[in-house]
């Protein structure tokens, strides 16, 4: 891989780290994939359940960017960011050292997935945009953390698309998206479910006992 020096904003990468995966037996997952674009360098994380996709624009002069993918570990980042104030922070390989800021490291051993494959695609999003979709509220409030780790990004939008991957947006930042997995139907708690149309019918069956008779 040739030596390469450009510029992470900071808080695409705080955001990014919501969404690594904290299993040692992925260990592919625990950090942020960072490959190579046509006109930019794209950075991703995902655990499986959610997944962090953001874009970082190089400066009009051009800057010297990785040929290959690879992957940042968790840890490497924590520590460089920690107490760092910059708007962004610097990425650089010479030879063999690679550094983050004023933290060398080395690259996950490992194989990202292709993570665009449950990227919506245009036919996914024209039949499926808009329908419901269940998720873990877990889940779901992460994409609250990850709009607090932005700079300048409005309130998260879920737009559900069914039984796939969900996107997530954020107002004021179209440089970035999450994905959220819906739950699958054996997930969902059938015995609970019952009980709520049980309560529900209960409740209107005393809601319609209170009524006023007619004379």
């Amino acid at each position: 891989m040739t030596d390469f020096s450009f510029s992470v904003p900071t808080d695409v990468l705080r955001a990014a780290l919501v969404c690594v995966s904290t299993e040692e037996t992925r260990y592919y997952l625990r950090g942020v994939h960072v490959e190579p674009d046509a006109d930019d360098v794209v950075l991703v994380s995902t655990d499986g359940h959610r997944l962090f996709c953001g874009r970082c624009p190089l400066p009009p002069a051009g800057a010297v960017t990785p040929a290959e993918p690879f992957i940042i570990p968790t840890e490497t980042i924590k520590k460089a960011l920690t107490g760092y104030k910059g708007l962004g922070i610097h990425l650089t390989r010479t030879g063999d050292v690679w550094t983050l800021g004023d933290v060398t490291f080395r690259p996950v051993d490992g194989t990202f997935p292709d993570f665009r494959r449950v990227v919506p695609t245009q036919k996914t999003i024209s039949e499926d945009l808009g329908k419901i979709a269940q998720f873990n509220p877990a889940y779901v409030g992460d994409m609250g953390k990850v709009c607090k780790a932005l700079v300048g990004a409005g309130k998260p939008v879920i737009h559900h698309m069914g039984g796939n991957p969900s996107m997530v947006t954020f107002p004021g930042r179209e440089d970035l998206f999450c994905l959220l997995m819906p739950m699958r139907a054996d997930m969902l708690d059938t015995a609970e479910l019952g009980f709520l149309l049980a309560h529900v019918a209960q409740n209107k069956a005393a809601t319609l006992a209170a009524l006023p008779k007619r004379a």
